[in-house]
Formats: C-alpha cells, sequence, structure tokens
C-alpha cells in the first residue's frame, strides 16, 4: 500500500481541497488513487451543497470518505478551528464495495454493530486472513465498548479501529461519496492490511481494584467501604507521598483524579501496543458529605481503578511506547494519528504527541486527525491512538 498526505490552510474552499489534493498525489508518485479520505475543520461544510459539489468535480468516480475535525496536521503541516483542510490519498488498496454507511437515528451500538457484521458478510471475506476495519462514527453518546465486541467475536482477525468524530451531541458532518451525513458511521474495509497499534495516555490507573460500594445517581458515596472523598485523599497520599499543603493546591491534585474502568476479562485487541481502558471524569467533591460526582454511568460488570493524569504517563511512557512501535514497524509506510480535544490540549504538557511522533518517526508520512471521540478496539477518549502500516 502507498500513501500520500496533503494538507491546505487556504480558506477558499476550492483552492484549498485543489491543493492539498495535489500535494497528495505529488507523494504518491502521481498515480491516480485508489481510496481518498478527506478532513476538513467546520467552516468548509457550512454551505454543504457547494462542498460536496467541488469534490464531485475533483474526485468523480473515486471511492472517498471523510469527516469534519476540529484540527488535521500532516508531516510538518498544522491547521486548528477554521480554515483547514487535510487529503489522504491511498494507492494498491481494493475499495469496490469496500466503503460502507450505516444510517439510522437509532444510534444504538447493539443495532449499528449489527449492521456492520451483515455488510462484513456479504462481503465473503476470508476469516482467517488479517484485514482492518476503519471507521468513522458521528452520533449521540456513540460508544463502542459494548456493542462493537460483538465485530471482534464475529471476525477474530479482524484489525477495528477508528475514532468517533463528536462525543456527546452530533457536531460534525461525515462525509460518504459527495453526500453529508450526521448520525451515522462510515467504514473501510482494508484486505489484506493488518497494521500495527499503539495508544499515548496521559491517564492510567493506579495501584489495585477498587470497589464502589454505595453510589446514587451520579454520586459515588462509599469506595472500599470509606467515604469516597477521603478514600481519593488516601490513594493521593499512598501514591505520592504528598507533603502537607494549601487547600487550593491539594484541589489541583484532586483535579487530576479520575475513575478507571478495565474489563474484567481483556478484549481480543489485535496488535495493541499500551492498554485500552475507560476514563471517568470526576466533576466535584464534597469534604463535609464525603461524596464524589462523576461525569458519566458506570458500568459495573467492569473493574474499576483510580487514575491520575500525569505528565510522565506521556512524556517517558509515550516515548518508550514509540519506540515499541518502531521495533514492531521499523518504517512505516503510512502512521495515522487520532488525538482527542482532552488529551491533545493538555495545558501542562510541554511536548506534545506531534513532537513525540517526529522524534521516533522523523519521515514517516502523517496523517492527523483531532477527535471528539472514543476509538474502536481501544476505548480511551483521553488518549492518542497511532496506526502504522
Amino acid at each position: 500500500m502507498k500513501a500520500g498526505v496533503g494538507l491546505s490552510r487556504t480558506r477558499e474552499l476550492e483552492k484549498a481541497f485543489q491543493e492539498a489534493y495535489r500535494q497528495a498525489l505529488q507523494k504518491l508518485g502521481a498515480l491516480k488513487p485508489d481510496f481518498v479520505f478527506v478532513g476538513f475543520t467546520y467552516d468548509h461544510v457550512l454551505e454543504p451543497e457547494i462542498f460536496t459539489g467541488i469534490l464531485s468535480r475533483n474526485l468523480r468516480d473515486l471511492p472517498h470518505m471523510g469527516c469534519s475535525t476540529w484540527s488535521a496536521w500532516g508531516r510538518k503541516e498544522f491547521v486548528e478551528g477554521e480554515g483547514g483542510l487535510i487529503v489522504l490519498c491511498l494507492k494498491d488498496v481494493k475499495t469496490e464495495d469496500r466503503i460502507f454507511k450505516v444510517h439510522s437515528l437509532r444510534e444504538k451500538q447493539d443495532l449499528w454493530a449489527s449492521e456492520v457484521i451483515r455488510y462484513l458478510e456479504t462481503l465473503e471475506i476470508s476469516e482467517t486472513e488479517a484485514h482492518s476495519l476503519f471507521m468513522v462514527a458521528d452520533a449521540i453518546h456513540f460508544q463502542n465498548s459494548q456493542g462493537f465486541d460483538k465485530i471482534k467475536n464475529r471476525f477474530p482477525n479482524l484489525s477495528v479501529f477508528g475514532f468517533g468524530a463528536s462525543y456527546g451531541i452530533p457536531q460534525c458532518s461525515l462525509l460518504h461519496n459527495a453526500q453529508i451525513y450526521s448520525n451515522c458511521l462510515i467504514g473501510f474495509l482494508m484486505e489484506n492490511q493488518d497494521p500495527v497499534k499503539a495508544l499515548i495516555q496521559n491517564i492510567r490507573p493506579e495501584a489495585g481494584a477498587i470497589r464502589i460500594n454505595r453510589m446514587s445517581e451520579n454520586l459515588v458515596i462509599e469506595i472500599d467501604e470509606k467515604p469516597a472523598f477521603y478514600r481519593l485523599c488516601e490513594h493521593l497520599m499512598n501514591e505520592d507521598d504528598m507533603p502537607m499543603m494549601a487547600p487550593d493546591e491539594f484541589r489541583k491534585h484532586m483535579g487530576n483524579m479520575y475513575i478507571v474502568e478495565k474489563p474484567a476479562i481483556p478484549r481480543k485487541t489485535s496488535k495493541l501496543i499500551g492498554e485500552s481502558h475507560r476514563v471517568i471524569s470526576l466533576l466535584g467533591s464534597e469534604m463535609t458529605t464525603g461524596m464524589v460526582a462523576v461525569g458519566e454511568s458506570l458500568d459495573f460488570g467492569q473493574h474499576h481503578f483510580l487514575g491520575q493524569k500525569k505528565l510522565k504517563y506521556v512524556e517517558v511512557d509515550g516515548l518508550k511506547t514509540l519506540e515499541d512501535l518502531k521495533l514492531q514497524v521499523s518504517s512505516p509506510g503510512l502512521l495515522m494519528m487520532f488525538s482527542s480535544t482532552a488529551h491533545f490540549r493538555d495545558k501542562e504538557r510541554t511536548i506534545s504527541d506531534v513532537e513525540l511522533v517526529r522524534k521516533v518517526f522523523p519521515d514517516v508520512a502523517l496523517f492527523g486527525m483531532g477527535s471528539h471521540g472514543e476509538y474502536m478496539d481501544a476505548l480511551n477518549h483521553q488518549a492518542t491512538l497511532l496506526v502504522a502500516f
């Protein structure tokens, strides 16, 4: 498989697309691609008829998909906010009947997973050979932790990866063959491609599993038979041996704490460096009552841990993760990189994920996009997912 990536910061849409597309074709060796992915910032799709018309004129019969995003980057170029467009062109990939769309207002993970499985079964792909499924989804409260496990169980050798274009409420647009959609999932089956995936995480579970004994709605009352707030304080003292400090300084450390969910039985994850887990934000704590509010519902079929956000998880452990990835794929032809906004915009960071990647893979073709959502086959919506082909 050959890859070419082009990026333009030109605000005028048609010029931006032509510039990015031309760059991608040049890096592809002026070959006609088999597949095109287009990532565009939100302002480029404010007039969808103009946008899709430009794509139709330029791509014509080329199979393509894409989505809007808050930011995108290549090897040296970067766009954020309004006015940016990135194009990925692939050559030597099979595309006939390989791009599919699941579109329903009932955006339930079980329903969508069943539709994806039904589509894959119609292709009659080999269940013994390694293939990849790249998916992008946009939906209300889209999650993949349970429903999409069905895909892995049905096709155990299938490498599944991708991202959610929005998280919570629909705010993005998805592109499928010159048509714009929302509340939709778009996928691309890549035959005989089995990439290695890696996760760079700034939030990790620490110490042993905890038991949440009492909870009311979104309020955690007791953890390990202790008031939840005091159990969080105990964790900080045990893990970091913190000295006495001012209340405001202590609240800062408390604000870096999370509840982490991990499956009781590890998921079947193909070629993943790192550990996938779900991060649940703490909305606040009350010293008087000992209760702690959580941002999302908990799944009591999972194991729970207390975790923290720390720089060393990215800047030390993340670099080690990239070095491990290079040991498995020394010279990738393409590196896809999807970063969540919460992870990418961490103001305490001294080095960005893109700079980390360039340290280890300085000359690799890099296709990166910002995401508001969760990752498939590597469930963590506060992380960066790398896919090396």
